[in-house]
């Protein structure tokens, strides 16, 4: 089961202390030192308890990652400093700060929900909040940084029930 992404360095750190076995080396991606090359880790496994990377609490910019700077209610890309955290059940009406009652908004739809429920407000959420896997959050993370090699090994290792739901290899 994928757990996360780490990148090369971390990948072959760990190998080079043997806290890792690693399934696959990029082809074309190598790591130097002064004296030796050595093949980059593409995919790796660690025998490690899942429940320690399931158990994240949001934070307000793992909201953002989750949802992709998209406002749930306009579906506007918002930019990280224009982006704020709403509760779809207000604190006031006992609303938690938890995965599944948080979602990214844009400061106009933020202030014109208020201290009310979408419904209250005549907004509509466009998409369901939902608490992500560990590794849902660290392809959300690293994909602007996927090579095509990376890519085909995510496709055999992470099928797309890994993978977050508005996500698609390209």
């Amino acid at each position: 089961m994928p757990i996360t992404i780490f990148s090369h360095k971390k990948a072959f750190l760990l190998s080079y202390l043997e806290r890792c076995e690693v399934l696959e080396y990029y082809t074309n991606v190598v790591l130097t030192s002064p004296r030796k090359e050595f093949p980059a880790p593409l995919v790796i496994r660690i025998p490690v308890l899942v429940r320690h990377w399931n158990s994240a609490s949001p934070t307000r910019r793992a909201v953002f990652i989750r949802d992709n700077f998209v406002c749930a209610y306009c579906g506007k890309l918002v930019k990280d400093h224009n982006a704020t955290v709403d509760h779809v059940v207000p604190k006031s009406k006992g609303g938690k700060w938890e995965w599944e009652n948080l979602v990214t908004c844009c400061s106009s739809c933020n202030q014109k929900k208020g201290g009310k429920t979408p419904e209250e407000a005549g907004l509509k959420l466009l998409y369901k909040p939902y608490k992500p896997t560990g590794f849902q959050m660290a392809v959300s993370r690293w994909k602007t940084r996927m090579n095509d090699e990376f890519l085909k090994a995510l496709e055999i290792y992470a099928p797309s029930t890994f993978l977050p739901s508005n996500w698609v290899l390209p």
